[in-house]
Parts: C-alpha cells; structure tokens; sequence
C-alpha cells in the first residue's frame, strides 16, 4: 500500500506534463546538442521565480522609438559551451523564462501591458538574456502651441518595475542617442530634436518602506515645416499689407473702400480656419491666434475710418468752431505747413510758396472749403 503512491504521483505528472520529472535533471543524454543544452537549462527553472542574486539583478533597460530591449543575467542559465558542441548562445520564447516586469508608469487614458508581449528572446551562454520586444508605448505629453504652426511637443514616459523593489531590480537605462538615427527621422511631420533620459528612486506603491527605480525619458519634437504652415505665415504678411493700404489711401477714393471690406472679410476667414485647425489644448495661446483678434480690431478700425471720413467729406455745412480751431492751429504750425505742401493739391502748394513769410491767413481764407477735408486727412 505504501509503495502506490510513489507510482500515483509518477502517473499524474506524466498527464499533466507530458513527460517525466528528472529528479536529477543536470545529467541529461540526447543525439542533439541544443536539445540536451534546453534540457540542462530548464528541466529545474521555474519562470516564476525570480533569480536569486546575492544583489539586485541589474536590468538594462533601452527605449527606442519602435521597440525596447531588456538585458539581465541570470546564473541558472549559464553552461559552458564546450560541453554542447560550442553553442555559445540558444533563442527561447519570452514566456518560457523569467522576465522582468517593466511597465509604464506615466497616467495615460490607454491600457497598460503588465506583461511583456511574447517574443523571441537570446540567453547566452554566460547567463545574460537579451529581448526585445515589440510594443507601444502612450507618453504624457505637453503641447506648446506659442509659434503654431511651429509647435514643439514635449513627452515624457516613466518606466519602472511595478511588483519588485529597488532591493531585488536595480534598473539601467542606456545611450538614447541612437534613438535620434532611428528610422522615426522620415516621419513627414515631427522630427526629434531632443530626447534625454533620468534615473530616480521613488517610493513603492506598496508602501511598507519599500523603494523602486524610475526611469524617465523625455523626448522633444517639433512639426516639420510644411506648404501648409508657409500659407500662414505668406497670410499674416498680405493681411497687415492690405491694412496698412487702406490707412494710406485717401477716404474718398473706391479703392479704399474695397480693400477696407475685402480685408475684413478675409481676416474673419482667416480666424475662423486657424479657431478650427489648431487643437483645443496647451499650455499657452498661439501668437498666431493673437495676431489674427489684434489685426482683425485694427481691420475694423479702418473700415469704420473709412466710411466716417468719406461721410464727412460729403458734408456742405461749416465745421464746428471747436474743430476749426483746432484743424486752424495745427495747419498754422511749421508741421501744419509741410503737411500742406506734401499732401494737398498743387494750388494750396502754390500758395505757400508764393508767400512764405505769411501763411497764417491760408487756413483762414479757406475756411468753409477746406475745414471738413483738412479735418479729413489730418484724421486718416
């Protein structure tokens, strides 16, 4: 009776491994060599446990813009190559052994992977394992929109273990300069311009005094420039041009008044199709945006200029006493009187000049014909 159990406990091992447990499982014998070198190598290895170290297993940890690579040791995993034929390195399955639960620890509205996605990964024969898996990462990002369409976008991602201590991983980030020559480069819309990284200790989440290393990458990009982003700047420029235009001519003219309508009505346009195009987030307003509410005010300005000179230039009554005083003085000055023979038609230029010593009756002479248009173009 007591002998059965042994023979029990065989049988159930065999239906539900498929194969007999080898209770000395370092002398192993097979034609091949790989086959006999996984045997040696995981007859006794539970991918559960992490490897017993005298220090923290030390995980090198490399972020790049499509994949990441893990690389640590573990000394159960070691053989001498001699022994299997000079096989200094074996490819298994990520789920057959131990690996480190490396997450991202940046607050996103995208699910978290707590595990790493199966992969191929190299054990060598030293007991160093290298995977690189294939994975997507969601950074936080912080989006500067001041010189749209030139905005800079700045990423962060936090990487740490998320069950194990500072005490059992120590975590290693490498060199992220050959993240910046990666094929990310021919991306039509972003180009890196910086990528940095940090290491830190925080406080575990568990709490209980424990500790856990972070690694922070921060990537900085900026939106290539484009035909679109050059339509805005080459609008910015005939804009101010067409509102400068219309302070220039004269009230009375139609080409004022055309250019007036014409550039408000294309500075509403305008506002309206950057309000839609630059996205409803950011640290700061675009200046773009600024610009175009400023530019817009002014535009309005003008057209209200414009139709209340060409109003007032219409006028056949006599102008008030306080406004033909005050026209009367500025004219009356030394600027007054440049301003006449630089502006006003050839018989007031005339005049001036036929009698330079005494102008001061000029103003007073024409009173009732040109108050209303001096008044007009001192305004414009």
């Amino acid at each position: 009776m007591k002998n059965i159990f042994p023979v029990l406990f065989l049988i159930i091992n065999v239906s539900l491994h498929g194969q007999v447990i080898c209770f000395i499982c370092k002398e192993v014998t097979s034609t091949s060599a790989l086959h006999r070198l996984k045997q040696y190598l995981f007859c006794d290895y539970d991918r559960d446990i992490i490897p017993e170290e005298k220090n923290a297993t030390k995980i090198d940890f490399g972020l790049s813009i499509q994949h990441y690579n893990v690389m640590w040791k573990q000394n159960h995993l070691t053989w001498k190559s001699s022994e299997f034929d000079s096989i200094n390195s074996i490819r298994v399955k990520s789920y057959e052994i131990w690996v480190p639960d490396i997450v991202m620890h940046s607050v996103t509205s995208v699910g978290i992977d707590f595990e790493m996605p199966p992969v191929e990964c190299i054990v060598f024969n030293s007991g160093t394992v290298l995977c690189v898996p294939f994975t997507t990462y969601t950074p936080v990002c912080e989006f500067d929109h001041t010189w749209w369409p030139y905005d800079i976008l700045n990423c962060t991602i936090h990487i740490a273990s998320w069950s194990h201590g500072s005490n059992e991983i120590k975590l290693n980030s490498l060199d992220t300069e050959q993240i910046l020559d990666d094929m990310y480069n021919n991306n039509t819309e972003w180009e890196i311009v910086h990528m940095s990284h940090s290491e830190r200790t925080i406080d575990s989440k568990f709490g209980s005094g424990f500790t856990s290393d972070l690694l922070s990458y921060n990537i900085l990009l900026r939106r290539h420039y484009s035909m679109n982003s050059t339509t805005y700047v080459t609008l910015t420029i005939v804009l101010m041009t067409m509102t400068l235009m219309t302070l220039w001519l004269e009230p009375s003219s139609t080409e004022r008044m055309i250019i007036a309508n014409l550039n408000f009505i294309l500075h509403l346009f305008c506002l309206l199709d950057v309000q839609w195009r630059i996205p409803f987030n950011g640290i700061q307003i675009p200046n773009l945006m600024v610009f175009y509410e400023k530019s817009l005010a002014l535009a309005a300005f003008s057209l209200m200029l414009t139709s209340i000179l060409r109003y007032l230039q219409e006028l056949h009554v006599d102008a008030p006493t306080w406004i033909s005083s005050v026209t009367e003085s500025v004219l009356k000055s030394k600027v007054g009187q440049v301003f006449l023979i630089t502006i006003l038609d050839s018989k007031v230029s005339a005049r001036i000049e036929m009698n330079e010593d005494d102008n001061t009756s000029l103003v007073s002479l024409d009173r009732k014909q040109y108050t209303w248009r001096y008044t007009n173009i001192y305004e414009s």
